[in-house]
């Protein structure tokens, strides 16, 4: 997973790049603190995430929970192709407002 952390607008925008799998999940685990800050709701631009497995979803439903103690809230922006399939079987449009 390739990542990159934007502050815009009030908004702490995440951009994920390639493919978040299981192996990911160490980084993404240290990068929830730098994304969950203070007043900064979050967006997870995932326009050029190629690909996501189940542990993806999990670490999606990690940030949700940290970001839900600090009263804030997490969109998610882009997702395509199997990415975007994935995210519909799954049901995350009833859990992420989506954009």
């Amino acid at each position: 997973m390739k990542y990159e952390i934007r502050e815009d607008a009030g908004r702490t925008a995440l951009l994920l790049r390639e493919q978040m799998t299981f192996a990911d999940r160490q980084v993404f685990d240290g990068l929830v603190p730098g994304v969950v800050k203070p007043g900064k709701n979050i967006v997870i631009d995932m326009a050029h995430l190629e690909y996501m497995d189940s542990a993806g979803l999990g670490m999606l439903l990690t940030l949700r929970d940290h970001a839900e103690k600090a009263r804030l809230k997490v969109t998610i922006r882009s997702p395509q192709g199997d990415v975007k399939e994935l995210l519909r079987l799954s049901c995350f449009d009833t859990l992420f407002p989506f954009e």
